[in-house]
């Protein structure tokens, strides 16, 4: 059981929500992971002509089980009448918000290394796995939430356009026409 406390981000690949309460018999054991018991929840209809949900499950998995550094978790996944949806770790703003919101609209040089250097980890990570993310911008990379004490953490976000390589070929099976210009 889910309760939805308020909509956060409404995206391509389906609705991110905030989500205050998970399945009382799985708290117990995600209180240790996330002390505030807010999560992320994201939600795609399973008649989507583009299935991007599952393509992210996918990839968050093998990164969760690499060991992924800048990665959000998954909690709890499944399907819920016409509906498949994901349960992960709540991430604080995204990089081009915090951008808009800076006075100067720039950060310090420092910080655009760590950040820098962060981003790219994110994507060494996961061309470690085989995949390449293909829509990579300041919107999907996001900064840790401040009462995890997690500003410094950068977490990149949204892999359902992922997709495999091998043999230096990305594997495409996305038409030109279903492939969608994104900010």
């Amino acid at each position: 059981v889910h309760e939805i406390k308020n909509q956060a981000i409404g995206g391509q690949g389906g609705t991110v929500k905030k989500d205050a309460k998970i399945n009382e018999a799985r708290h117990e054991s995600l209180k240790v992971r996330d002390q505030t018991g807010q999560y992320a929840l994201k939600v795609e209809g399973v008649d989507e002509k583009v299935q991007v949900l599952k393509m992210e499950v996918f990839v968050l998995s093998e990164l969760m089980a690499r060991g992924g550094r800048h990665f959000c978790r998954i909690e709890d996944k499944g399907r819920f009448g016409n509906f498949n949806y994901v349960v992960m770790t709540l991430v604080g703003k995204s990089l081009l918000d915090l951008r808009k919101s800076s006075p100067t609209q720039r950060l310090t040089l420092a910080c655009a290394l760590s950040v820098g250097i962060q981003c790219l980890e994110a994507l060494e990570d996961l061309h470690g796995i085989g995949y390449l993310h293909r829509d990579v911008k300041p919107g999907n990379y996001t900064i840790g939430r401040p009462e995890l004490n997690e500003l410094r953490k950068i977490y990149i976000l949204d892999f359902g356009m992922c997709r495999k390589f091998t043999n230096d070929q990305v594997n495409t099976t996305l038409k030109q026409a279903e492939i969608m210009e994104t900010q």
